[in-house]
Parts: C-alpha cells; structure tokens; sequence
C-alpha cells in the first residue's frame, strides 16, 4: 500500500470518531448532566410523590417507615435531598412514609402461666384482661387456656388482651358436707347421703373431741367434689400398747396405757421407771440397814429367853444362902 493511501484511511477513522463523538457522546453527557430542581412532596401520598418525581426526571423511592398517629398511613413525612435542592437530572430520591399509629404483635400466651403472659404483654406495651376461668384436664390452675386476640395480630399500644385462664381439673358440683366433731357412723352416714364415698380412716388420739369422734376431714368441708368422691376421715380413738418394765429379780407386771397423748404420757412413765429404779437401788441398802439394827437385837433376846440357868450357879446360890445361914 502506498503511503498516500494510509494517510487517507488515518484522516477518515479520525473523521468518523469525531462525528460519533459530536452526534451521539455529546448530546448524551449533556443531557445526562442536566441539573434539575427537587420539588417538595412532604405530605402527598407516596404514589402521587413518585409520579411527580417522576415527571420532573427525578427516581422516587421508599426509605424508612416511621410511626406517627398525626400522619394518614403511607403520607411522606420527609424526603432526602430536599425541596429545592438543584441536583442532577434522574437522581434518586428517597422518602420517608409515615406508618400510621405504631402497632404491636400479639405474641402466643396459650400454655403460659398468668405472671408469665402479663410480663410479655407489658414489653409490648399491651394489657391484659382476665376475660374468664374455665375447667381444664390439659392445664394445671393458673394456665392460659386461650386468647382472644390470636397470636400474629398487629394492635394498637395499650390494647387490653383477654385470657382465658384454667382452674384445673373440674371440681364438680357436689358440696363437701362438714363432719368434723360428729360421731364416726353419723359421719360415714352423712357423707353417702351426700353421693360420695368413705375414703381412709386413720386413727389418733386427741382431748378436743369425744372418742370415736372425727377430728378433721379432707376434702374439708364446703369444698366442691365429684359424684363418688372419697372423703379421708381422722377419728378419735385410744389404742393402748403394752410396755414391759424391768427390775431386779422377777419381771414386773404388764400394764395397758393409753398411747402418748402430746407426749405428757411418755415423760409419765419415763418418771415412773425413774422412781422404781431408785427403789430397786435404794431396797437393798435399807434392807442391810434393818438386818443389822433389828437381827443381833432380837438374838440376844431369844438367846436370853431361850438359854437355861447353869446348875452351878443355882448350887452356888444355894450354898450361898446356906453358908449364910450356917
């Protein structure tokens, strides 16, 4: 190729670019930098803010929800860059929206206890009202059973939500007559007049009720029972237990007493073993004491009663008595 024709083709590309630059890059980077004033849309909806955004060149969109109750939900509160402010033509724009009134969660309360449902109703700014209490096999007393507003729920601060609350396993309808001080047949009488049933029946000694006389009763009394129901019965009555006491020698007698009544009787025979064990000590010596005053005494005396008068002394007198008179 000869050299004019490269200078030809260099000057033609040359050529070529600075129309391309002239009719398609330029127009483009000009309008592309068109500087356009932000209008003010605080207070429209957001659907008419970003149309009219939109018209002007402009890109509207949705930035942070913030709650105020004065605002309609959706109304732009505030916009950023703002009203009047000269910026590029296409920039963005964000708005804020305003959320209304600020609502709370309902949270899920079934299976809880009381205290623990008021304690996370209080974190959400939420009350709570005992609408009403029911009979439950599934939840002890004390357990939330339902709630009428259901968990998800979206309310206003302050909102008041009902609980229903379980008492626990049906008591039944059938009222615990008081035996408590009656006779013990009076008593069993009266519990089966009543459709219920005599449950245990232990016995213990006590002074503020007669013999055979119940002491206390459980259920109580004027408490709510099923049909059938046992009721459990603690009577007055004195067993007496045997109690073996041990001496020297022979054994002493068995004796029958009543079983400790407060532990008065206890401490009664602890002092009674007491005062015969001092006795038991106490006997032998007396009886050495006597032996030795009484028994030499008494042989002395029987030794004198019973020992004749020597013949030599009766001699001896007669003699005596005759040499006298001789």
């Amino acid at each position: 190729m000869k050299f004019w024709q490269k200078i030809l083709i260099i000057f033609g590309g040359a050529f070529a670019i600075v129309l391309l630059f002239n009719y398609v890059v330029m127009p483009w980077y000009v309008k592309h930098n068109t500087l356009v004033k932000v209008p003010s849309v605080v207070g429209l909806n957001f659907e008419e803010a970003k149309t009219k955004l939109d018209n002007d060149g402009l890109e509207g969109l949705q930035g942070d929800i913030r709650y105020d109750p004065s605002k309609p939900i959706g109304t732009v509160i505030e916009q950023n860059p703002p009203a009047e402010q000269v910026v590029k033509d296409g920039r963005r724009i964000y708005l804020v929206i305003s959320g209304g009134e600020q609502l709370y969660d309902v949270p899920n309360l079934i299976g809880r206890s009381l205290r623990e449902a008021k304690f996370m109703l209080s974190q959400r700014n939420l009350e709570t009202q005992e609408v009403e209490y029911r009979n439950s096999v599934q939840y002890p007393s004390g357990i939330v059973l339902s709630q009428i507003e259901p968990a998800g729920s979206k309310v206003k601060k302050g909102t008041m939500i009902g609980l229903i609350i379980s008492t626990g396993i049906e008591s039944g309808d059938i009222k615990v007559p008081n035996v408590t001080g009656k006779n013990i047949e009076e008593a069993k009488k009266l519990i089966l007049q009543n459709k219920l049933s005599i449950g245990k029946i232990n016995f213990q000694p006590t002074e503020s009720v007669p013999l055979n006389s119940v002491i206390d009763q459980y259920p109580k009394a004027n408490a709510m029972a099923k049909e059938n129901q046992k009721v459990d019965l603690f009577v007055n009555k004195e067993v007496k237990k045997k109690i073996i006491i041990e001496g020297e020698g022979e054994d002493q007698k068995i004796d029958k007493v009543p079983p400790d009544n407060d532990g008065k009787d206890k401490k009664k025979e602890e002092i009674k073993k007491d005062d015969r064990k001092k006795d038991d000590r106490l006997k032998p010596a007396d009886k050495d004491k006597k032996d030795d005053k009484l028994k030499p005494v008494d042989k002395d005396k029987k030794d004198e009663k019973k020992s004749p008068v020597p013949k030599d002394k009766k001699e001896g007198d007669k003699k005596d008595d005759g040499g006298t008179k001789f």
